[in-house]
């Protein structure tokens, strides 16, 4: 997301270079995903939606995202390197373009770590892009609203509720 911020576009790039921590290949190595499950296990999807989506949320790890034609080619383009002196929670890229130019970026550490913790609005998009799918929108703004407010109930039966698809019998 931070090389598409710099201007970086899918249809320049050349080669993407990870320098990664050995955890994140352990954990995320998946260079081929076949669908949304492996995708979630693969550093390389994760920066090929970010560069071409703007983010990775669940939407971008949908199946029929995993396999178009433009994720899988830049997909291919990403080459992940083990180096142990990067934190678990860090990445140092460099984008390598048709026009010979380099963009590079460090990621001291990634959104949603200890150090860089996601924002109010960041988390309940995400929560959004969760729920919605399952619980739909009303359900969903009313499951967060009532998760706001859980200091002052006294019982959490109506929010857990709320949690669930079938909660119209509450």
């Amino acid at each position: 997301m931070q090389l598409r911020d710099q201007g970086v576009r899918p249809e320049d790039v050349e080669r993407i270079e990870l320098r990664v921590h050995s955890l994140v290949l352990e954990l995320t190595g998946k260079k081929e995903p076949i669908d949304g499950l492996q995708a979630k296990f693969s550093v390389y999807h994760g920066c090929a939606a970010g560069l071409i989506f703007g983010r990775a949320g669940e939407p971008e790890f949908a199946d029929v995202i995993v396999v178009r034609d433009d994720v899988v080619a830049l997909r291919r383009k990403v080459v992940a390197m083990v180096d142990d002196a990067i934190d678990e929670a860090a990445a140092d890229v460099t984008a390598l373009l048709r026009d010979g130019r380099r963009v590079h970026v460090h990621v001291e550490h990634a959104i949603g770590s200890l150090q860089r913790p996601m924002s109010d609005e960041a988390l309940e998009a995400k929560f959004r892009d969760q729920a919605e799918p399952v619980l739909g929108a009303a359900r969903t703004a009313e499951l967060i609203a009532s998760c706001r407010e859980v200091g002052e109930h006294r019982d959490v039966k109506a929010l857990c509720a709320l949690s669930r698809p079938d909660a119209d019998d509450r």
